[in-house]
């Protein structure tokens, strides 16, 4: 009989702790329950994103061969003479400049609802003449000829002879790669910016060698890419 009362008692505080530890897992879920019902409500039907992206913008090439070939062979070299092709030229200029022929259509992205942050332009340079050039590049409108802006703000870019061996030959253009973050101020002209031109100029001498060689197959490339980060709410969107 003692044995059946002591057995008695022990399923019983058995029980009632079994019924202890469901009620406070129950209370747990409910809260639980409460907490996620009231997140659920609170959950704004906006979120701001930010991110960035890249673009390339164009790509430019060009040689001054035009010039060099209109040059008209001397019997007595004049004191700012070049080598073309191995004939010797008088050069009567100490530099040539060049425009882009045609125009880069410039549609990088129209910002209607102001969600660009910032714009930086990539450009690199790969100047495969043995002398040093320059370059600047500008935004034209749709309403006037006249640039807008530029890229840089100090002048043009300066790019570095490219390399040559003991012949006076290009071995290796030299390259230059320029990062340039925009103002605010281009950000506010972007609505009205469709295209870009490039203008620069190859020097045909250098003080330290008396007769410069140049060859048809140098050039310059110029690559143009951009990087543009956006903030923008999808309430907006």
């Amino acid at each position: 009989m003692k044995i059946d009362v002591l057995f008695y008692c022990q399923l019983n505080t058995s029980i009632m702790k079994k019924i202890r530890t469901f009620s406070v897992i129950a209370i747990l879920i409910i809260l639980m329950i409460s907490c996620i019902d009231r997140d659920i409500l609170n959950i704004s039907d906006s979120i701001e994103i930010h991110s960035s992206y890249s673009l390339p913008v164009g790509a430019f090439d060009y040689d001054i061969n035009n010039f060099l070939e209109s040059l008209d062979t001397v019997t007595i070299p004049w004191p700012d003479s070049l080598v073309y092709n191995d004939i010797l030229f008088p050069t009567f200029t100490s530099s040539v400049s060049f425009t882009s022929i045609d125009t880069i259509s410039f549609n990088l992205v129209r910002d209607p609802v102001e969600m660009i942050r910032s714009i930086e332009f990539l450009i690199l340079v790969n100047n495969g003449y043995p002398t040093e050039m320059s370059a600047q590049i500008y935004f034209l409108s749709s309403r006037s000829a006249l640039p807008v802006d530029s890229v840089f703000k100090n002048g043009p870019c300066v790019v570095p002879p490219a390399e040559v061996n003991d012949e006076g030959k290009v071995t290796r253009p030299y390259t230059s790669l320029f990062n340039v973050v925009m103002t605010d101020e281009f950000l506010q002209k972007l609505p009205e910016i469709c295209w870009i031109m490039i203008r620069g100029r190859v020097n045909t001498t250098k003080p330290d060698v008396r007769w410069v060689k140049f060859y048809s197959d140098y050039q310059i490339d110029l690559h143009i890419g951009s990087r543009i980060e956006l903030l923008y709410n999808t309430g907006d969107l």
